[in-house]
């Protein structure tokens, strides 16, 4: 049962909770992130490339049921369906590591890492530009002509190229 406020509470000073609450953390210590990065390794493994683009492992709740993320509500309904299959897998992974539920939401996926860039084609020999010349010569368009040599030319280098 709640105490009976008085017109001048809400003129008191917020007191800390600390003194409440205190010992039940200690101070400056952080979740053990590592069954969840043993998980989301795993993850890739255990639901396929596709799926594991969209929907990813988040947290571990306190009851060791694993939060996925999942980028819309179409693949929560996914998810939601395989579960089974996807526990079975993520304990055939990780042994006693796997998690024993799991709980799907639409949520923030982390960005994917991006593929290496590829290298800058080396540019065109003296010969394949004098030959993309000649093949675009007739085109009344100055900016298409300039366009239609480059390619012309980065088509011709290739086609020597083993």
């Amino acid at each position: 049962m709640s105490r009976r406020r008085s017109p001048g509470d809400a003129l008191r000073v917020p007191q800390a909770i600390a003194a409440d609450v205190g010992g039940t953390a200690p101070r400056g210590s952080a979740p053990d992130l590592a069954p969840l990065r043993r998980i989301a390794e795993a993850w890739p493994a255990a639901v396929g490339e596709q799926l594991a683009q969209m929907a990813q492992p988040a947290r571990i709740a306190g009851d060791g049921t694993l939060i996925v993320h999942a980028r819309d509500a179409s693949w929560t309904h996914a998810l939601t369906l395989e579960e089974r299959r996807i526990l079975a897998r993520l304990a055939d992974l990780l042994g006693d590591d796997a998690p024993r539920a799991l709980k799907v939401e639409v949520g923030v996926l982390a960005a994917p890492a991006e593929a290496p860039a590829e290298p800058a084609p080396e540019p065109p020999s003296a010969e394949a530009l004098r030959r993309a010349e000649e093949l675009t010569r007739e085109v009344a368009d100055p900016r298409l002509r300039d366009a239609l040599r480059r390619l012309a030319a980065q088509s011709l280098e290739r086609r020597k190229s083993p």
